[in-house]
């Protein structure tokens, strides 16, 4: 399949390479925009070719072409040609990009050269690949999806960013240039469209200059609706469906040559009823703790099967996410060569799943309903030189997020109705949770492993805790009977703990609360000399101080009923005491980072690189815990060591463009989720990532233009422990394993060919194509979870401890996306498909042993629609 993968990559390029070796002229590139992008320079002096894309990658505009490090960017025609409409539709389009969630498409997780958030999916857990809107840091996952439309252009960054960001990042760095008022010629633009699965989409702006080269001002809206994809016969109702709207706003003041001022503020709103879990269960048969399976004829669907769009949920909900903001960035040019520039931000978001159905069948399993509120204020304030041999940038950042969290966890729910039949008052507790302050009894069989169900005493109590409640026999005698039957149909284990007075165990419904707060000040420089005309030296240094604040902590455990408070969990009150203080933890971080980049010019059109960088990101608190307090402990900071080398080229008229980056990341302390039972536990891990990357763009004629991406990984975790004596160690070895969302290999490519011109209007007939191929990678840290072959339970052992789609890693996938346009001056109609092979593939995917079953999200199926867009 490798070699397979290797000549489609070889073919294009070779194709690309030969027809920019016998291309005639081409004319300049023309954009289409409604209002022309800065992202776009004309060059005056060009003889053909593809026009230079300005960055503002490293807080100044330079040619994309001129800065020393891995930078993509797609302006916003490029990202309506290529359907790129929300944040997932980015996975793939950039070498060693990839965009998952956990819950579809709300809370998008970046993760660039391997860097990600892995496996992690709390609300309150900030980006190793920071996400940026005009400059203003987003520190809320949930609200990273909201602001994508009417923009100038989209620049990603690969390597950490350690120097001139508002907070340091591993990862990377992505940030959403807004389009701002030109403060030219009104205009403005109309698109609408309709797709399969009622999809209606709206997007538009207006643009008016009250006063000509001074004040302009530019409104932005977009929002959709669908019925969804998946069917959820349970409910009888269409989920991943779309239901959102946003709107922006921009003010743009410049009273002078030397002052720039723009005022924007934004809304953004999204309630759909989002995809639901695929779960699959790995005991015999691929059912899970309560026997279901969607592999088998269903009798309450007539004995059927589920179709491959179905999903049997009974708590399927909506998935909300709201945010609004503003921001003000001011620019002043206090001489010919320094400027002063301040970017001040804030931003309010709100998440709140309801539920969200972790087990993907019709019984009450696994459901947790998740409410976040974020406060985000962000200031960096810098000034810059530019002279003629030295450019220096220095600043001062200060930002705070807040985040305010609200979990309801809701496990083995369908053991309310049954306990509650059998005659258990709605008191009663004995809440499934083996762990800390609230265990108190094991049974004799736990502790002594030569005890067979047959043997005396089997199950006689042994008091491990006085202070706790929880009564484990029947829970550990369920998954001794799980062991040795493969099946959650066992009872030998559990018979003999019934007659020996075992309490049956019960659900698990709780309340959580916590604030964490992070607030973080740096001061920062960078300096860059010219030492010749050809070769330029750049040093940065940033010092970083951060505060993680676990605030207000606190965990209710209710009764059998569901409402009746019956234990504290976080702190410990058994009975509950309400009258006990919550947890307050902080912990304060520092750390100097920085770069080292030497840059020379081989050739006019030809620069070589190479760079030393230092990236960080703040230590957090294992948020998600909510069973004991030992489990809300502080997790290290991660930091990167990245060396990196790379060329940047353009040959034959700027009709070829070609540029090359190779790495290697020493990693330390990356924070990694483990699921160990129902709770979520962060870790650190230590490894290390190298690869490379290549992009193409060619236009070997004026009616043809060519990009192609490739990226390559290797990935591996290394001298890591699994000593229980620090709660960060993972309980897994995952040495030698791969990184999770590292994919060995990510290629895409596509062309854009103007088949048709019309004299008549100066129209144009332009079809788009591209596809993408997205190696098999890994959802988490921990590969095979010890089975070899991945499909079979490890030694000594009758059961899987993951899926095949788990242990086995993901597999490789091809996307193919197409797009055909009538396009004139002023308005333009097309035709688009994505996803046109119908190809089922999972975007993410979480092992939940505690049900003996691991979840899904897939990704879109074939969608497809038409779209006219009216340009004034």
């Amino acid at each position: 399949m490798m070699g397979k993968n290797f000549a489609v990559i070889a073919a294009v390029s070779s194709t690309a390479m030969t027809m920019c070796l016998w291309a005639q002229g081409a004319s300049a590139q023309q954009a289409s925009a409604p209002a022309p992008s800065p992202a776009i320079a004309p060059q005056a002096d060009a003889p053909s070719g593809m026009a230079d894309i300005i960055v503002t990658a490293q807080k100044r505009a330079q040619n994309l072409q001129s800065v020393p490090a891995a930078i993509s960017a797609i302006g916003g025609e490029e990202l309506q040609a290529r359907g790129i409409a929300q944040t997932a539709d980015l996975m793939g389009s950039m070498p060693n990009l990839q965009v998952t969630s956990a819950y579809g498409d709300t809370q998008p997780n970046f993760s660039l050269r391997g860097i990600s958030v892995a496996n992690e999916f709390s609300a309150t857990t900030a980006s190793p690949v920071g996400v940026y809107v005009d400059e203003v840091y987003q520190s809320f996952r949930a609200s990273h999806g909201q602001q994508l439309y009417d923009l100038e252009r989209v620049e990603v960054l690969r390597g950490p960013q350690g120097t001139l960001y508002g907070r340091n990042t591993t990862g990377g760095a992505i940030n959403f240039i807004t389009r701002k008022p030109g403060l030219g010629d009104a205009n403005g633009y109309l698109t609408l469209g309709y797709g399969n699965f009622n999809a209606k989409t709206a997007q538009g702006a207006l643009e008016y200059t009250l006063i000509p080269d001074e004040l302009g001002i530019r409104v932005a809206g977009t929002a959709s609706k669908s019925r969804g994809y998946t069917f959820n016969p349970t409910q009888d109702q269409w989920f991943s469906n779309s239901n959102s709207i946003a709107g922006r706003a921009s003010i743009r003041w410049k009273p002078s040559s030397d002052l720039d001022i723009t005022l924007k503020g934004y809304f953004a709103r999204n309630n759909p009823k989002a995809d639901l879990a695929y779960g699959i269960g790995y005991l015999e048969g691929r059912t899970d703790a309560t026997g279901y399976s969607r592999f088998v004829p269903r009798p309450e669907l007539g004995g059927r099967t589920l179709g491959q769009n179905e999903v049997q949920s009974d708590t399927g909900g909506n998935y909300y996410t709201a945010s609004r903001g503003g921001s003000l960035n001011i620019k002043w040019n206090l001489a010919d060569d320094i400027s002063l520039t301040s970017i001040t931000g804030y931003d309010w978001g709100k998440y709140r799943l309801s539920p969200f159905d972790c087990d993907g069948s019709p019984t009450n399993t696994c459901a947790i309903r998740y409410n976040s509120t974020s406060k985000n204020f962000n200031q960096d304030l810098r000034i810059s030189y530019d002279g003629d041999r030295l450019s220096l940038i220095g600043g001062l950042y200060h930002g705070v997020d807040k985040i305010d969290t609200h979990n309801e966890p809701d496990f083995f729910g369908f053991l309310r109705p049954l306990l509650s039949g059998a005659g258990l008052p709605g008191s009663f507790n004995n809440s499934a949770i083996a762990v800390g302050n609230s265990l108190r009894t094991l049974p004799a069989f736990a502790l002594d492993a030569t005890l067979t169900p047959s043997s005396p005493g089997f199950c006689a109590p042994v008091v491990v805790n006085p202070n706790g409640f929880f009564d484990a026999r029947s829970l550990v005698a369920f998954n001794y009977d799980v062991a040795t039957t493969n099946t959650p149909g066992g009872t030998a284990a559990q018979a003999a703990c019934a007659a020996a007075g075992a309490l049956p165990f019960g659900p698990i419904a709780a309340d959580q609360r916590f604030t964490l707060e992070r607030p973080s000040t740096a001061i920062y420089g960078e300096a860059k000399f010219k030492a010749t005309e050809d070769l330029s030296i750049t040093v940065g240094l940033r010092y970083t101080w951060d505060k993680v604040k676990f605030k207000n902590g606190r965990t209710v455990l209710y009764a059998l009923d569901g409402t009746t408070p019956a234990v504290g969990l976080v702190p410990y009150s058994n009975p509950y005491n309400p009258a006990l203080p919550a947890v307050n933890q902080s912990n304060s971080n520092g750390a100097l980072t920085g770069r080292i980049v030497v840059d020379y010019k081989i050739a006019p059109d030809i620069l070589a690189y190479a760079s030393y960088s230092r990236g960080y990101r703040s230590g957090t608190f294992n948020g998600l815990a909510y069973q004991d307090i030992s489990q809300v402990y502080f997790v290290d900071p991660e930091k990167v060591n990245a060396y990196e080398g790379g060329i940047k080229t353009r040959f034959f008229d700027r009709r070829l463009q070609l540029n090359l980056a190779g790495f290697y990341y020493d990693y330390g302390k990356q924070q990694i989720a483990q699921i160990i039972g129902a709770t979520s536990f962060l870790r650190s891990a230590n490894g290390r990532v190298f690869g490379a990357e290549a992009e193409l763009e060619a236009k070997p004629f004026e009616n043809l233009h060519l990009n192609a991406a490739l990226g390559l990984l290797n990935s591996k975790y290394k001298g890591n422990s699994t000593s229980t004596a620090d709660p960060a160690n993972t309980t897994i070895n995952i040495n030698g394993n791969p990184f999770p969302n590292a994919p060995k290999m990510t290629f895409s490519a596509g062309f854009d060919w103007t088949m048709l011109r019309t004299e008549a209007n100066d129209g144009k007939v332009v079809l788009r194509g591209d596809v993408q191929y997205m190696g098999r990678y890994y959802f988490d840290s921990f590969k095979n979870y010890g089975q070899d072959p991945c499909n079979q339970p490890k030694a000594g052992s009758i059961v899987l401890s993951a899926t095949p789609e788990i242990a086995c890693g993901n597999p490789s996938y091809w996307l193919v996306n197409g797009r055909l346009s009538y396009e004139t001056k002023n308005y333009s109609v097309s035709v688009w498909a994505k996803n046109i092979t119908n190809k089922f593939y999972h975007t993410y995917g979480l092992n939940l042993n505690a049900f003996y079953l691991d979840y899904f999200n897939r990704g879109s199926p074939r969608t497809f629609g038409v779209e006219g867009s009216v340009k004034f």
